[in-house]
């Protein structure tokens, strides 16, 4: 995983929750035509949810890894 650079826990969640919102989104479209009502609104929540809030995951995580690696330099220096 660190090859990928996701070195800390809100990387990784943030990549799964915004990988759940796609798979939800890419569901809506396959099981709208079919059913309605109950299962698209639960899989348009899920899409949205896991998209926005990985979304915001994945910011704080990067945030955190700069915010370590300057502290790192900065304490080097």
């Amino acid at each position: 995983m660190s090859r990928l650079g996701l070195t800390n826990i809100y990387l990784k969640s943030g990549v799964l929750l915004i990988l759940f919102g796609l798979a939800c989104a890419a569901s809506i479209f396959i099981v709208m035509p079919r059913m309605g009502g109950a299962v698209s609104q639960v899989l348009l929540w899920g899409a949205a949810g896991g998209f926005l809030s990985g979304v915001a995951l994945y910011v704080i995580g990067r945030i955190a890894q700069f915010l370590g690696q300057f502290g790192r330099t900065r304490s080097q220096a």
